[in-house]
């Protein structure tokens, strides 16, 4: 993604302003550094963006399939990329299954504008923002409006779909073509081939030193050790006060096994969250990266300018695992016995109550997608903050952040929430987590690219590459849910992996680290809160939120989750409202 995007138009003969035409394809222009192979055949043309590994023999069969109009068999090819391809009939732009190779579009004058910044369509149409879905975001989660931006009028085309360019108005197709149906034994070495694919295919293309993440926790640490095998790998990790000590100690123990040296970033005061500067990028939509780019400084300068690729281990947690979500498809689909059964043996190792998690997972395979977006509108228009979380997986939750909107805010936002209801279908709770879990870490990664590029590193992210997820979400939920193990999924599928890797069953935690932080910045976002755009307009009450923001450190941090993302998404506001461009104004 580092340097890279793309924009065009559905009409065929307008040019669009742009770094670099591709070639053959009026209208598409690309980022100058973009990586693009463009395939030509008399019967059509495909143009593939980004990180991609083809063979001589791939290059016919994806022109015919672009020329069948079988647009799916254009995202198969390992690597993360946009495809634009066109025939005689149609054009079609798709991104990846998880939305971090994003497509957006608008309509203007008549045509279908389309771009993979949605910030960029915005300024060209003078777009506004729609803060009433801002808040929406923070309070209960981007999930429930998958094909809206925080623009008005620039639509998401959502992670697994592409955009099909007709003459009349243009169709989302679905390209995921997956099955969820095989066990965890049967569908082990697929992924295990799919990920190895996708490390070695990257190392293979580095002209020089690629560098790597070795946080100590599974996701990261394996991609490095996997790619370690097959060339060089500068290993950085971050550590201070609040970090874990146990990460460090598994960072370090497996830059030994690597046989390389672990650059460890020792962070100060200096380096706690929410120490952003008013220079730093502004990404397209708010990215968490955006309230610790001094401590991504600090660890990253050892990987810095190195002229290949920085491994990182986002979208593992998804891949890998699956949550308490299996728990309500199971009573969904009928497998009410087993699925009681796993929820008391989860609780009683954990010394939680079983009844009150149990009563929460039968609420929400009852209620089904449509009943909890009602619920929560309810919820919204009494005031009713639900705060705490049951523990197990929701379809929607209503967070604290509820209780700082203002009521005409609550308001607001219960009317997006029934809007979503009236479309909602019904739905399997495990594979629906499982894909919006994958398109909000997508979300965040795409997000985070400008920030990257200014980090001086050009980031992959092999486990949302396509066939990896299309590999891992071919296994059942419920066989890659650890209950006893923690991710197994990936010691089954790599073996070679260290077994002191592989059955590790701890996580660190950034809680602590969190904390310090906004204890440290507390005048800074109780300045920020007050002076925030979603104040002024009236949607935000911010001393609810200042008020819980004081109690962060001390008994009760209940508040720690919804504070960093009221703080993600102010300061983001805030640097729209310093940019030179065309996003100062507000729908709300």
């Amino acid at each position: 993604m580092h340097g890279e995007w793309m924009t065009g138009c559905g009409h065929r003969e307008h040019a669009w302003a742009g770094e670099r035409q591709i070639d053959g394809m009026p209208g598409v222009a690309v980022a100058r550094g973009c990586r693009v192979e463009v395939l030509a055949g008399w019967r059509a043309r495909v143009a593939l963006v980004g990180d991609v590994c083809l063979s001589d023999d791939d290059r016919p069969v994806l022109v015919e399939a672009a020329a069948a109009g079988r647009w799916s068999d254009l995202t198969r090819c390992p690597g993360s990329y946009w495809v634009i391809a066109e025939n005689s009939r149609n054009r079609f732009v798709c991104g990846d299954l998880s939305g971090l190779r994003s497509i957006f579009y608008a309509e203007q004058g008549g045509h279908t504008l389309w771009s993979t910044s949605a910030r960029g369509l915005a300024e060209r149409r003078r777009a506004p923002l729609n803060l009433a879905l801002t808040a929406a975001h923070f309070t209960v989660g981007a999930e429930h409006w998958l094909d809206r931006t925080l623009y008005d009028g620039v639509f998401a085309v959502p992670g697994g779909f592409g955009l099909l360019l007709r003459e009349e108005r243009p169709q989302l197709i679905d390209v995921r073509g997956i099955s969820p149906d095989l066990t965890l034994s049967e569908g082990a070495d697929a992924f295990g081939q799919a990920l190895h694919t996708a490390v070695h295919q990257r190392m293979s293309s580095v002209e020089g030193l690629a560098s790597a993440d070795v946080s100590g926790g599974l996701d990261s640490t394996a991609l490095a050790i996997t790619a370690s095998a097959v060339g060089e790998v500068r290993a950085v990790t971050y550590a201070d006060a609040y970090t874990s000590a146990e990460d460090l100690f598994f960072a370090r123990r497996a830059a030994v096994h690597m046989g390389v040296k672990l650059h460890v970033g020792r962070g100060g005061v200096e380096q706690l969250p929410f120490s952003w500067t008013s220079s730093q990028p502004i990404p397209d939509q708010p990215a968490a990266a955006s309230l610790t780019m001094a401590q991504r400084h600090l660890y990253l300068e050892p990987a810095a300018n190195l002229g290949g690729i920085h491994f990182t281990g986002d979208g593992g947690d998804v891949v890998l695992d699956s949550c308490s979500a299996v728990w309500v498809g199971m009573v969904q689909s009928g497998e009410r016995r087993a699925a009681h059964r796993e929820v008391t043996n989860w609780a009683r190792a954990r010394n939680r109550s079983p009844r009150d998690l149990w009563r929460a997972v039968t609420r929400a395979a009852g209620s089904g997608y449509g009943g909890a977006l009602e619920e929560a509108a309810r919820q919204m228009e009494s005031g009713g903050v639900e705060g705490k979380r049951p523990g197990v997986w929701s379809w929607c939750h209503v967070g604290q952040s509820s209780g700082w909107l203002t009521a005409a805010g609550r308001d607001q936002v219960a009317a997006l929430l029934r809007e979503s209801a009236k479309v909602a279908t019904s739905l399997r709770a495990d594979l629906t987590e499982q894909q919006s879990s994958l398109r909000l870490v997508g979300a965040d990664v795409r997000n985070t690219a400008p920030l990257a590029a200014a980090w001086g590193v050009r980031p992959v992210h092999p486990y949302l590459d396509n066939e990896v997820v299309r590999a891992a979400f071919a296994i059942a939920p419920a066989e890659r849910h650890g209950v006893t193990a923690f991710k197994p999924l990936l010691g089954v599928a790599l073996p070679q992996l260290p077994s002191w890797l592989t059955s590790r069953t701890s996580k660190g935690s950034f809680s602590r680290q969190l904390i310090a932080g906004m204890v440290h910045h507390r005048a800074r976002l109780a300045h920020l809160f007050r002076d925030s755009v979603l104040t002024t307009s009236g949607l935000l009450d911010p001393e609810p939120a200042i008020t819980a923001l004081a109690g962060v450190g001390g008994v009760r941090s209940d508040a720690l989750y919804d504070l960093q993302r009221l703080a993600m998404v102010c300061q983001w506001l805030a640097a729209n409202g310093r940019h030179d461009g065309q996003l100062l104004e507000v729908a709300c």
